[in-house]
């Protein structure tokens, strides 16, 4: 029987929290919908698992390690996976060991990521070796990688032995959307974007990227204030709607094309989620290509350019 997506993530994590309260850090409070698409497929599948909510949640920014310790106890931190591990977003990378130093002793699951970094992995060696000093120091921490390339550079270059699990966007659910168009197009215009990639001949009015359309900019603005809504129960659900917002406007861009090419992983997947056929390329940390070589069984319909 082939295993889905889901199952892989649901086995993965299944334990990991033990019962207790959990927190979920790292709330993506920024214009990218695709890491709403895995806040919202994480929280699915823990609330899924643990048949609880989680009791404390918070952007790297806001991290309080105080109120987490009130909230939860002896519980799982869960930090949101993604893209953002290593140099190519050291700001960030940096925040997210901040919060890791404050809870060292504490049980600490990474969910699944892929590293980034700015150009080859021995290019910043002092944020390697802060890396791999702050993570050696915590004692109950388990790591997930999303790809094959990223379990091996963790291990290679940061000494972590990460067990592979799927992106946990699988777990969105997705609202159905009639397409409109043969085919569309979502292309990076970032700094992961590659300057020569497929774009299935497409005109450039089929073509855009998240940061081109305006609700995801302003559900993003309005969404900014939920870090600051001091009860718990309130800032979750704040998140949540956010969240989901911006991935059903993700959700519209890309229903409307049959097919859809692009070199976003999240592009792939929520495209993948809709039924829609994907021709993906990949970008300049090379994470798209990883993905879909590693879970070929779970992305039927992708072909990698």
């Amino acid at each position: 029987m082939t295993v889905s997506a889901r199952q892989h993530i649901a086995r993965a994590l299944d334990g990991l929290a033990l019962g207790k309260p959990y927190a979920i850090v790292d709330y993506p409070n920024y214009a990218n919908p695709g890491d709403c698409a895995i806040w919202i497929g994480a929280r699915t599948a823990l609330e899924r698992l643990y048949g609880h909510a989680p009791a404390y949640v918070s952007t790297v920014r806001q991290f309080d390690a105080r109120q987490c310790r009130d909230r939860i106890s002896r519980g799982t931190v869960f930090f949101l996976g993604g893209g953002n591990f290593g140099s190519l977003y050291d700001k960030h990378h940096r925040m997210r060991l901040r919060a890791l130093e404050k809870i060292a002793d504490m049980r600490i699951v990474l969910l699944p990521l892929s590293v980034a970094e700015r150009g080859s992995d021995t290019d910043n060696p002092s944020l390697i070796a802060e890396t791999r000093a702050i993570l050696g120091r915590c004692s109950q921490l388990k790591v997930f990688a999303r790809e094959t390339n990223s379990q091996k550079r963790l291990r290679e270059t940061y000494g972590i032995d990460a067990e592979l699990c799927p992106d946990t966007a699988h777990w969105c659910s997705i609202s159905d959307v009639t397409p409109a168009t043969e085919a569309v197009g979502l292309l990076r215009k970032d700094n992961e974007a590659l300057p020569r990639r497929s774009r299935g001949n497409l005109p450039d009015s089929a073509i855009f990227d998240w940061r081109d359309d305006s609700s995801i900019k302003q559900m993003n603005r309005l969404g900014k204030i939920s870090s600051f809504i001091p009860a718990p129960r309130l800032r979750l659900a704040a998140f949540d709607r956010v969240a989901k917002a911006k991935v059903a406007a993700a959700s519209r861009l890309l229903g409307r094309g049959n097919h859809v090419v692009t070199d976003r992983l999240h592009g792939v997947i929520l495209a993948s989620l809709m039924k829609r056929k994907v021709a993906a390329a990949d970008n300049k940390t090379g994470k798209v290509g990883a993905y879909v070589s590693t879970w070929p069984q779970l992305l039927p319909d992708v072909t990698l350019n």
